[in-house]
């Protein structure tokens, strides 16, 4: 029996999951509203979104691959749930040892810890990090390089 890595199993249940689907519909109308003019959905990387409790409120959020229309820089937009209140990272805005383009990122998924859900993201064979709430804001937590 082959053991397979665990950021490839972890990838591969968010794939199951949304491989696919279209995000919820709520999600890409607050998009459209608010972010719609300086970005875009992306889908170079499968699932182009992922469901998850990411704030610790109790509702569900949405993190979805976005790009930056002036200067093409990848990035991901949380929209939280209850408030629909949104975070970028990437996308033009510096994050953590992301940069503000995450052009780079080909594999994310979602870790379930506790009651912050958070998001892991990585290249292939080389660095990955998570992402997560810590109660006020959004931190990047490197994990290999």
């Amino acid at each position: 029996m082959k053991v397979l890595p665990a950021f490839f199993l972890q990838a591969l249940a968010c794939l199951t999951v949304h491989a696919g689907e279209e995000p919820p519909a709520w999600s890409v109308k607050v998009f459209n509203e608010r972010l719609g003019t300086r970005y875009e959905l992306v889908k170079k990387t499968q699932p182009s979104f992922c469901i998850g409790d990411f704030n610790g409120d109790g509702t569900s959020d949405v993190a979805l691959l976005i790009k930056e229309k002036a200067t093409t820089k990848v990035g991901i937009a949380i929209i939280e749930g209850g408030e629909r209140n949104i975070k970028i990272v990437g996308a033009g805005k510096s994050f953590g040892n992301g940069g503000d383009d995450f052009s780079w990122m080909d594999v994310w998924s979602i870790r379930h810890a506790g009651k912050v859900d958070r998001l892991y993201v990585a290249k292939s064979e080389a660095a990955s990090a998570v992402i997560y709430w810590d109660g006020s804001r959004y931190k990047w937590q490197q994990e290999g390089d």
